[in-house]
């Protein structure tokens, strides 16, 4: 049996935002980005406005300004539950979203172990207390309509003390998603450049996965590719056009419905471990390791690449040459988006990073990310395509 998994609704455009209205909730309970929040007084006076005219309550709750660990997941809760909201409102990146997730576990579920949590697809019901809203003010994480959120957990090692973990359940997609171009424009070109790198390696992971092909999601992939590759360079250039931030916003959110109903694969499997070692977006990690897994994964998915390079407009004579078209253009894209391409690109110097290498091929093995890869990678693969950063 195959599954499509959406949020119930999905709004976008300009004021879209004016959503929140229609839910009439008593208590909102907002995870809010602190920086987000503090260069964007407008955006939140305008909240406020709609909070007051409904007679809603609110709270707000600053996210950890990182991707958030499970101490301040479990911390933030308790204010959750304190508060008792019938609404939960997520503002910001991946990350606020994410720990916006597990917080609404533990606001019903206080005693879950992280043995229980981390059981994936398998969490206790949730969503009996109040409804969700997801507010993405980045372009690229898709969490806005995935069935999963990312945090660190304690590792157990002392030489690399967190490890990140991601908690799964089709229970954790939002109910709604608010697509407001408006609260994109004080993305800074960085974190533009890396959300939009982030969305491009979701489609493609997706569309290439060892996962039944979707009916429903495989086409959101390649849109998803073909409009990164077509607005990520334009909304660089004009970071205040409207339509190219919004573009951009349906992109992120096209290969967040395609990871949702599908799944990643060894570029977030290996990538993920080297944000470990240098804190870096996680856009970046994955799409550093991305040139390199193609080229590991195309002998069994080379009519997988092949259909997205035409997608996107290579035109070429066969598969192989469609493929290094591919390539091409992901090295274009690249470029245009100033992506880090070593270790050296991230701060991280070569001896860090060998005197770990081991540890961070057998963490990459046993991510979850890799049961979707296209083969199985062996571990001197993995170090191979460790190597291509170092």
């Amino acid at each position: 049996m195959l599954a499509a998994n959406f949020p119930r609704r999905i709004l976008f455009g300009q004021g879209s935002i004016e959503f929140v209205a229609t839910l009439k909730a008593k208590r909102a309970f907002c995870i809010v980005d602190t920086v987000f929040h503090q260069y964007n007084p407008q955006l939140f006076a305008g909240l406020e406005a709609i909070f007051k005219k409904q007679g809603t309550a609110y709270h707000i709750c600053f996210g950890q300004g990182q991707e958030p660990t499970l101490e301040y997941v479990q911390e933030s809760a308790v204010a959750m539950r304190e508060f008792g909201p019938d609404l939960i409102l997520a503002i910001g990146g991946g990350s606020v979203l994410d720990a916006a997730k597990v917080m609404e576990v533990y606001y019903e579920h206080p005693e879950i172990t992280l043995a229980q949590l981390s059981d994936r697809f398998n969490l206790p019901p949730i969503r009996r207390k109040a409804k969700f809203v997801a507010v993405p003010t980045t372009s690229g994480t898709g969490s806005e309509v995935t069935a999963v959120a990312v945090l660190y957990v304690p590792s157990g090692n002392p030489d690399m003390p967190y490890v990140k973990r991601g908690i799964a359940d089709t229970q954790l997609i939002p109910d709604y998603v608010i697509l407001d171009p408006a609260y994109t424009l004080t993305m800074p070109a960085s974190i533009t450049a890396a959300t939009g790198l982030d969305a491009f390696v979701h489609a493609m992971e997706g569309y290439v996965c060892n996962k039944p092909k979707n009916a429903f999601s495989d086409g959101f992939a390649l849109e998803a590719m073909k409009k990164v590759v077509t607005y990520l360079p334009l909304v660089l250039k004009e970071p205040d056009n409207l339509e190219y931030r919004s573009q951009m916003q349906i992109a992120a959110t096209m290969g967040g419905l395609e990871l949702a109903s599908r799944a990643s694969g060894a570029s977030h499997g290996i990538g993920k471990q080297v944000a470990t070692l240098k804190h870096m977006p996680h856009g970046t990690s994955v799409t550093m390791m991305l040139p390199a897994v193609i080229r590991a994964n195309a002998s069994v998915c080379l009519k997988e690449y092949a259909a997205i390079a035409r997608y996107i407009g290579v035109n070429a004579a066969d598969d192989k040459e469609a493929l290094e078209g591919l390539l091409a253009v992901l090295e274009d894209l690249l470029t245009v988006a100033k992506c880090p391409r070593t270790i050296a690109d991230i701060g991280l110097d070569k001896e860090t990073f060998m005197k770990n290498l081991d540890l961070l091929i057998t963490n990459s093995q046993n991510d979850a990310a890799m049961k979707g890869n296209p083969r199985e990678l062996s571990p001197e693969e993995i170090r191979g395509i460790l190597m291509t950063i170092a």
